[in-house]
């Protein structure tokens, strides 16, 4: 009987490891924001016509791209109006399909060739965020309302229903065995 109990024990160990990854949380490098840039600056157009990821219209004003390492760069793009889009690029060459699909629901773009952006030819996922780019006197600062700081970007996929019942099935197996061990030894 102790063997069939090492076997079951045994074969619910190895469901449980084999079932999907329970906590997928997925944690973003940091980005300095537009108003104080750091890094260097990869281009530059102090006036003209821009795309921003993730949205279809053309934008008028300054576009300045800085790299920030090797795998994140930040795009300020300034408006003729003072009204500023921040765009987060995050090389991304090595995140699972699970992964990617996690920081969309956090308002990340997936782009699959940065070619297309001016950028390396290879994955990135890209985030905007605005900031107010000029003040009255034509300066650059302002104020942000960004998707930095204290808010709530999003919540982490923490498993689902089957890993829920491996877990409770796990437990289940474990209480028994406990229970016909400290039985057996009575």
């Amino acid at each position: 009987m102790t063997g069939k109990l090492f076997i079951s024990i045994l074969l619910a160990i190895t469901f449980f490891m084999q079932s999907d990854s329970i906590a997928m949380a997925v944690t973003p490098p940091d980005f300095p924001s537009c108003q104080s840039p750091e890094g260097d600056v990869k281009v530059s157009y102090s006036s003209g016509t821009h795309g921003i990821v993730g949205n279809n219209q053309t934008y008028t004003g300054s576009d300045t791209v800085y790299t920030l390492s090797d795998n994140r760069l930040s795009q300020c793009f300034c408006s003729e109006g003072g009204d500023g889009i921040q765009t987060n690029w995050w090389k991304v060459n090595s995140l699972t399909e699970s992964e990617v699909q996690i920081l969309k629901n956090q308002g990340w773009f997936f782009v699959p060739n940065g070619s297309l952006w001016g950028l390396d030819e290879t994955s990135y996922m890209a985030k905007n965020s605005t900031y107010a780019c000029r003040s009255e006197n034509g300066s650059v600062g302002g104020t942000s309302d960004s998707s930095a700081g204290g808010s709530v970007l999003g919540l982490a996929s923490t498993g689902t229903i089957q890993a829920i019942i491996a877990f409770l099935s796990l437990g289940i197996l474990l209480i028994t065995s406990g229970l016909y061990i400290k039985r057996s030894n009575s």
